[in-house]
């Protein structure tokens, strides 16, 4: 069971996700990923300039992007996961989707990736983007295929 830690401090009423959301979310990645042990994540959103900073720093690339994830849950038993809302509500209006579905579309990436899973390269993209459409299925969102699913 993912249990979870929820910051949404800087956003405003109609942004916030509902804590229930991100329990069911979390309890479908469980599910898939047919976990054993309990284990802790951290959720915060975080500005643009924030998200562009952390991005800079920890992954070579000087722009915003929408999430980040931090720790490896395969080896420990915590993790972070960062979005940055006026990214994700962006990336909403382009895929004409709420702002919502994207966010918890995000926050399932991200924590993916926390259990080692990745798409730099095409064979795990092959792994991770089904794996990830399932679960976004089950919780009723479009498991739209992203750039990087596409280039896989």
């Amino acid at each position: 069971m993912i249990n979870f830690e929820l910051n949404q401090s800087r956003l405003k009423g109609g942004q916030r996700v509902k804590e229930a959301d991100v329990g069911r979310a979390l309890k479908a990645v469980s599910a898939a990923l047919r976990l054993r042990r309990d284990t802790e994540i951290s959720i915060a959103f975080v500005s643009e300039r924030e998200m562009r900073a952390l991005n800079r720093q920890w992954r070579g690339s000087d722009k915003v992007t929408d999430v980040l994830s931090f720790g490896r849950l395969e080896r420990a038993e915590t993790g972070e996961v960062l979005i940055c809302y006026e990214q994700a509500a962006r990336q909403a209006k382009e895929m004409k989707h709420s702002a919502r579905d994207e966010v918890l579309f995000l926050l399932v990436h991200g924590v993916l990736h926390l259990f080692g899973y990745d798409h730099e390269r095409p064979s795990d993209a092959k792994k991770m983007f089904p794996l990830q459409a399932r679960i976004l299925t089950k919780l009723g969102i479009n498991p739209r295929l992203t750039p990087e699913a596409l280039s896989a």
